[in-house]
């Protein structure tokens, strides 16, 4: 436990795999509703799941724990310490999150292809890093 509530969590082979597996599946699951022409926010949301999951699977290969919890904080040092090229791409889809997902108004189509690339960037390196 770290001193603002966040949790370490120790990643085992099977639970980077997982983590791998789950930002595969989200990443998929945002390029089919992309294609598709789908909700703006809808898309993001899961490009930033993506991005959340590939994270923890690059951290949990590298370091053998990843951040969970509310504290973006966490997560982005975490990801600083396992692989800090990608801590800016993290960053770019944490900072908007809730904007992104909860948000009434629709997101544009340069939002929805900044997030895309973000995610695209941290899947790519998971896909490397992570075994699958």
């Amino acid at each position: 436990m770290n001193p603002r509530g966040g949790r370490v969590v120790r990643a085992t082979a099977e639970i980077v795999r997982e983590r791998r597996t789950r930002a595969l599946e989200f990443w998929q699951s945002a390029e089919n509703l992309h294609e598709l022409d789908g909700d703006g926010n809808s898309i993001v949301s899961l490009y930033v799941l993506a991005g959340i999951a590939a994270s923890d699977a690059i951290c949990g290969a590298r370091l053998g724990e990843y951040a969970q919890g509310e504290s973006h904080a966490d997560a982005l040092a975490m990801l600083k310490r396992a692989e800090p090229t990608l801590v800016a791409s993290l960053q770019r889809l944490l900072s908007r999150k809730t904007e992104w997902a909860y948000g009434g108004a629709g997101v544009s189509a340069s939002r929805v292809e900044t997030a895309r690339a973000a995610a695209t960037k941290l899947v790519e390196a998971a896909k490397l890093i992570a075994p699958a």
